[in-house]
């Protein structure tokens, strides 16, 4: 039946100044989320005897840029570097968190706890807040109880798998397909122990720059961190600050 039939029995029906009229309702979907991305991107190498981990350091807040000198891999323990992007406010919550049980199990052990045995402890934080998680990517890196250095990365809920050349971030889409190109096709030639960790240095770089000037979320600096059997060796260098 059409609209003029139903306007005419309802005015009918209701005579005193009702009029009728069709109006399609538009139900609005809520946007609130409790998540957001303040960017950054982690790169990290990791090889038998040496592990580089690199991450610039601009937090981003929509088109607001809060802070320039954000330290996104931090030290858990002697073993265990840790470095993180996603939320800000859950990214210093899972570090605290993670260092806590990591220190707690040391002192109670009297021992180092050895980079895969963190991997776990860290994937059990993650899973058990499986159904509200924190909004963060992981990279572990560090030394095995026989001195191997090795890394694995986390997705947002505690899977985790070996890492030799990862990245996460803004950048990832940028970076890691470069990386997936020379470290699951590795050279045939052979470097010194040195020149490898030159040439993995200067290539972290030329990733970043290059990644700087396609996003915007990229910028203002790069901390590279050098974890080797002897120690660990931080270098601190500008990328670009607009």
């Amino acid at each position: 039946m059409s609209m003029e039939f139903w306007e005419l029995i309802l005015s009918k029906e209701f005579p005193s100044d009702f009029s009728f009229a069709y109006n399609q309702k538009k139900y609005l979907q809520s946007s609130f989320t409790p998540y957001q991305d303040n960017g950054g991107t982690v790169v990290t190498i990791n090889l038998e005897d040496f592990s580089i981990i690199a991450s610039d350091t601009r937090i981003i807040s929509g088109f607001s840029i809060p802070s320039r000198e954000t330290i996104r891999v931090i030290k858990i323990s002697e073993n265990i570097l840790l470095s993180t992007t996603g939320m800000r406010v859950d990214m210093l919550i899972l570090q605290e968190k993670f260092r806590q049980l990591v220190n707690s199990w040391e002192i109670n052990n009297n021992k180092n706890v050895s980079v895969s045995s963190g991997a776990y402890f860290l994937s059990s934080i993650l899973y058990s807040r499986r159904f509200f998680p924190f909004y963060t990517f992981n990279i572990v890196s560090g030394k095995e109880s026989d001195g191997q250095v090795t890394g694995f990365s986390f997705d947002a809920v505690g899977s985790f798998e070996i890492c030799r050349a990862g990245s996460s971030g803004s950048g990832h889409h940028f970076i890691q397909p470069i990386l997936d190109t020379l470290f699951k096709c590795p050279s045939i030639t052979s470097e010194s122990r040195k020149g490898k960790i030159l040439t993995n240095i200067m290539l972290i770089k030329h990733l970043f720059l290059t990644a700087s000037r396609r996003n915007i979320e990229i910028g203002d600096g790069i901390q590279i961190f050098i974890f080797t059997k002897k120690g660990i060796l931080v270098e601190n260098n500008i990328l670009k600050s607009d």
